[in-house]
């Protein structure tokens, strides 16, 4: 059963519905995933744990992000923003931005040695965002974003 605990600003998200929609998809996909949320400075922040995690963490977390961009999808219209729900599982997020991090600190390496461009492999805009901004404080390099959907990547280049 999907829990609420509400913390903070409330987002103007009808939280309880948010958490029951996200369990119901839980459900039709018979996964063991257990559903939590709070809302924490106006972004309703739901977490999914159990069994099947492995399962929603594969191929760089393609399932949480799909569950996601479903739920910004169907609650779109009672907010101005969409971006009112994040969706994590036992701190996937906070794991991998750390991942993403050091990518970008070793990929601004290599690029200042070698003085040429280095192509990333394609990742999600959240992605992206943490690389792009990782590297923004890095004297020497620029990033920019290239390809269409799936396919867009970052490439970092010495300035």
């Amino acid at each position: 059963m999907a829990e609420s605990q509400n913390q903070g600003k409330n987002s103007g998200l009808p939280a309880g519905q948010v958490l029951d929609t996200c369990q119901r998809m839980i459900d039709c996909m018979r996964l063991d995933l257990t559903v939590t949320g709070s809302e924490e400075e106006g972004v309703l922040r739901i977490n999914l744990t159990g069994a099947d995690r492995p399962c929603l963490l594969s191929n760089s977390a393609s399932l949480l992000n799909c569950l996601e961009y479903l739920l910004r999808r169907i609650y779109r219209g009672t907010r101005e923003e969409a971006a009112g729900v994040f969706l994590d599982s036992d701190g996937y997020w906070r794991h991998r931005e750390a991942e993403l991090n050091l990518l970008a600190a070793m990929a601004s390496e290599k690029v200042l040695a070698m003085k040429k461009p280095l192509g990333l492999q394609p990742m999600t805009p959240r992605e992206r965002r943490i690389i792009h901004l990782a590297l923004a404080g890095i004297e020497g390099v620029e990033t920019r974003s290239s390809g269409d959907g799936d396919n867009r990547s970052i490439t970092i280049y010495p300035s």
